[in-house]
């Protein structure tokens, strides 16, 4: 009898545990659900994303912006008295009426560049600098002698508007940017260009995206695999290198001509988190506080390849660099199949269920902008769907790096995708449609405050969305999956899935900026270690190694990567990948979820989605700390996000390594 009652009592707890977890996920009317699926389809039987009508004649007319701006610089305000608040904000004024239209004209000058790469739309950008730095070198002494005052204003606007205009850059030399520009553009040319032809028939050649990216992601057999990597890391890296190492000389002079030490120390100012040293410090801290569970993941992964390629690798070293389902080692989820924690439940294939829905890459977008829309956030322009690039064109060269931009003109936001109809370009479309979401939710700031926190804040907004895409509970939702289909085995797979592609890329970015700092900063000798000093960090930090020998002499394996061929820094992408676990845990908090959070899915909740709006309208008009703190409660940046999401599988990930008898760490 007493054991009944305990069994009745355990059974109450019970009832009353899951009446409160059914309490705390709601879940959204799948009927409302399914009507809205049914409004997109019906949507785009009318609808072509090629033939939205615009206004023609609405758009930025770079001769006139160019006039408009020459006279506005005739017309400066005078300045007595550089104290003297009220002259401070009408030379603030001038100031951003000019930046605006200068901004305008840049953008849409890249953007024709990178849609259509042409000797004649390269030089439409070096002849656009040589017109611009003239008003940058008139403005930026100025906005320095006012930051000497407006430092220690009350008007907090002053105080942040010319403390972040006396950090900008100057060249005095018209030769330097006209030098500069020009090995932006070569630069550019080759990465967008460069092909790698067969072994055997050199007229049958490929481009990187999307041919050779998707051959690193399909392709098992080890020596296609390394004929790959080393046919684009020779044919870029190798031409990059001649390339890279004057451009980054003239812009390491522009920034010591500009009061910095190095490059580093201007890059690093963009996030206001302290000198280089404090920076570093936080960013090395995070990255040990993942290492343990990034040292699992690499120990399994390592096993598991050993037992398909024996013979090939020291199975308690590093990983060669190309059997890893990705052109750069950076992401490893294209081969989940091989590392799968339970085979016998595998995950959702999305790519089939888009095929065997018939869904264009037409309903890609849309399915996206319904997830926005259904939290409250903005729908696209008619811009966006008129100007923006959804795949690649078979008539000319184009910049295929996923990216969007902000036009600055009147509701003008576009994305650069070539698109494909699969798993990864479904999450890459919530991805960058979350950067026009973020442009939009702050267009009403000021000039001077419409842009991310910090950088990596509009990173991060973008992949927190597309967190929310891919999990199993909006898969639900999207009718690709049944909810019997969700078993624990199957939720681990996902939380492996998300892995391999959130967690192995942290020392990944760590990598790239811990290299070109230390390039920066002349640690590197540029003949002896260019090369060498690569995949010393990338062994040292990641156990990544490169599959074949390398020649230090000709060789330039990092610069088979946009980002360094565009010296676009990454400690961004870092941070990114913290704070939207910061982001995400929030939202998941807001509505009710702090257990299991790997199921959350906001869609359909307006509230959380006007919170989120609120900190995405504040744009970098005050410090990140305390935008961050608005959605989050946090401050700062920390890792406990990611481990909290993680840790179901951390636990499993230590048994099954030591049952396995796979080995952990590579030195």
């Amino acid at each position: 009898m007493k054991i009944n009652n305990a069994i009745y009592i355990v059974l109450l707890i019970h009832l009353f545990q899951y009446d409160i977890l059914a309490r705390q996920y709601p879940k959204y009317d799948q009927q409302d659900f399914e009507n809205e699926l049914d409004n997109i389809r019906k949507r785009f039987e009318t609808f072509d994303l090629d033939n939205n009508e615009i206004d023609p004649n609405d758009r930025v007319d770079v001769d006139r912006w160019n006039q408009l701006n020459d006279n506005d610089i005739k017309n400066m305000p005078p300045i007595n008295d550089y104290s003297n608040e009220k002259t401070a904000r009408r030379w603030l004024q001038w100031y951003s009426r000019i930046s605006q239209r200068y901004y305008q004209v840049d953008t849409v000058l890249e953007w024709n560049y990178e849609t259509n790469i042409t000797e004649e739309n390269e030089q439409a950008i070096s002849k656009q600098s040589l017109i611009s730095s003239p008003f940058d070198r008139l403005s930026l002494p100025m906005a320095k002698r006012f930051n000497e005052h407006m430092k220690y204003s009350r008007d907090e606007d002053l105080k942040v508007s010319f403390g972040r205009l006396s950090k900008n850059l100057i060249s005095p030399n018209d030769e330097d940017v006209k030098q500069t520009s020009k090995l932006s553009s070569d630069l550019s040319r080759v990465y967008s260009t460069t092909k790698v032809c067969e072994l055997n028939n050199d007229e049958i050649c490929y481009n990187l995206s999307p041919y050779l990216e998707r051959l690193m992601q399909v392709e098992k057999d080890y020596d296609r695999l390394l004929w790959g990597w080393q046919g684009w890391h020779d044919g870029c890296g190798n031409n990059i290198r001649p390339l890279y190492l004057p451009y980054i000389d003239l812009l390491d002079k522009s920034t010591k001509e500009n009061g910095y030490k190095d490059l580093t120390e201007y890059w690093i100012s963009d996030y206001e988190m302290g000198n280089d040293t404090v920076f570093e410090s936080i960013i090395d801290q995070i990255l040990q506080d993942i290492m343990p569970l990034y040292e699992q993941i690499h120990g399994f992964v390592r096993g598991r390849l050993c037992e398909i390629y024996p013979n090939r690798f020291d199975c308690n070293g590093p990983i060669p660099a190309h059997i890893l389902g990705n052109m750069w080692a950076q992401q490893w989820h294209e081969r989940l199949d091989d590392f799968m924690p339970y085979p016998e439940t595998p995950l959702a294939n999305i790519t089939r269920i888009l095929e065997e829905k018939k869904y264009t890459i037409k309903h890609m977008y849309r399915i996206s902008e319904n997830f926005f829309t259904s939290i409250n956030l903005y729908s696209m322009t008619s811009k966006f769907w008129s100007l923006s690039m959804f795949t690649k064109p078979p008539d000319r060269d184009v910049d295929c790096q996923p990216s969007a931009s902000d036009m600055g003109y009147h509701n003008d936001y576009r994305v650069k995708i070539c698109t494909i109809a699969d798993e990864d370009y479904l999450y890459t479309i919530h991805h960058e449609m979350g950067h026009v979401e973020y442009y939009m939710s702050y267009a009403k700031q000021p000039f001077l405050y419409r842009d991310g926190a910090n950088s990596g804040f509009h990173e991060a907004i973008g992949d927190t969305i597309g967190m929310y895409a891919i999990s199993p509970t909006h898969l639900i939702k999207l009718d690709f999956i049944d909810e019997e289909t969700i078993t624990r085995h199957y939720e681990m797979n996902f939380l492996m899935r998300m892995a391999l592609q959130k967690v192995v890329f942290l020392p990944y970015a760590y990598v790239m900026d811990k290299y070109r700092f230390a390039l920066f900063r002349h640690q590197i000798n540029h003949d002896e270690e260019l090369n060498a000093k690569w995949w010393e960090f990338r062994i040292r930090y990641g156990g990544i190694m490169p599959p074949v020998k390398r020649n230090n002499r000709v060789n330039f394996d990092p610069g088979a990567k946009y980002h360094i061929s565009t010296n676009t820094p990454y400690a961004r992408y870092f941070i990114a990948h913290i704070l939207q676990f910061q982001f995400y845990r929030a939202m998941c908090r807001l509505q009710g979820q702090t257990k299991r959070l790997h199921m959350c899915d906001i869609y359909g909740n307006k509230y959380v989605g006007e919170r989120f709006k609120e900190m995405l309208a504040m744009g970098n008009s005050k410090p990140w700390s305390k935008v961050l703190k608005t959605l989050t409660g946090d401050t700062k940046l920390e890792s406990q996000a990611v481990l909290d999401f993680f840790q179901p599988l951390h636990q499993w990930l230590k048994m099954e390594n030591l049952a396995r008898g796979y080995p952990v760490g590579w030195m």
